[in-house]
């Protein structure tokens, strides 16, 4: 129900506009809308968090406005911009001398753009996969992913189910794969049935029961190590398993580009 009042609104007010003045392109190396990508890369709007269109329209010979379409925790607001005609032919000019955007030089550019594909990037996410995500302020929730509407992510944590509604995250994190170890396997079996056993014999010091008895403790001690090495060699599989970061906003998105540069 909000987006088609956003998007009513959206309409009627650049109906508005375009009643005031037509569209000018502010070049031919962006056209009449200026995308995210173009944005990036000619730095036309750099002030701009999360943006995701932009359209110049002339009032009169010597006033220009533009149309600034941007996202802000999930969500798209609008912004406007008044410029002289000096103004608009300064930024004009700085756009023509630069070289002409690739399609290398989007897809290399995309990867700045996560924020734009939320829904896609949530979906992406296979159900029952660890996660941990950043709120908005700056709390960290971890758990298991039990479900996505499109609008809440359903997490299983430790205590208890929780609903995050997606306006209200920075950055999602997940293993997209769980790499499998399989030299360590036989040592974890290992270490847990050694675990069981020290367990045991600590158990025999404390209550120096007969002989036959503590033998059958150590056994059950080892037992048990050898039952719970399966279930270790998993979760040291899981947690040793790179997480891979979506960031969510345009903000988080800089934090993460500061962390890969550092």
């Amino acid at each position: 129900m909000k987006n088609n009042l956003f998007f009513t609104l959206l309409f009627f007010w650049s109906l508005g506009i375009s009643q005031e003045g037509e569209i000018i392109p502010l070049s031919q190396k962006v056209g009449s809308e200026i995308d995210p990508a173009e944005n990036i890369f000619y730095t036309i709007f750099p002030e701009i968090k999360g943006f995701v269109s932009g359209q110049f329209y002339e009032v009169d010979k010597n006033r220009y406005i533009v149309r600034i379409v941007f996202i802000e925790y999930s969500h798209e607001r609008l912004s406007q911009k008044s410029y002289t005609l000096r103004e608009f032919a300064a930024l004009q000019n700085y756009v023509n001398r630069q070289k002409t955007i690739t399609e290398s030089d989007r897809k290399y550019i995309s990867g700045e753009l996560t924020y734009l594909n939320t829904d896609k990037v949530i979906k992406s996410i296979p159900l029952n996969q660890l996660v941990v995500m950043k709120h908005r302020d700056n709390k960290k929730i971890g758990g298991t992913m039990r479900s996505y509407d499109g609008k809440y992510i359903e997490i299983q944590t430790p205590i208890s189910i929780i609903s995050v509604p997606i306006w209200e995250l920075e950055q999602i994190s997940y293993r997209p794969s769980i790499i499998e170890r399989l030299p360590w396997k036989l040592r974890i079996f290992g270490v847990t049935a050694l675990a069981g056993l020290l367990i045991s014999e600590f158990w025999n010091i404390q209550t120096n029961p007969r002989q036959d008895v503590q033998w059958y403790y150590r056994f059950f001690g080892t037992t048990i190590g050898l039952f719970s090495a399966s279930e270790t060699y998993d979760t040291v599989n899981i947690l040793l398993s790179p997480m891979k970061s979506f960031a969510l906003t345009p903000s988080e998105m800089d934090l993460l580009k500061l962390k890969k540069q550092e």
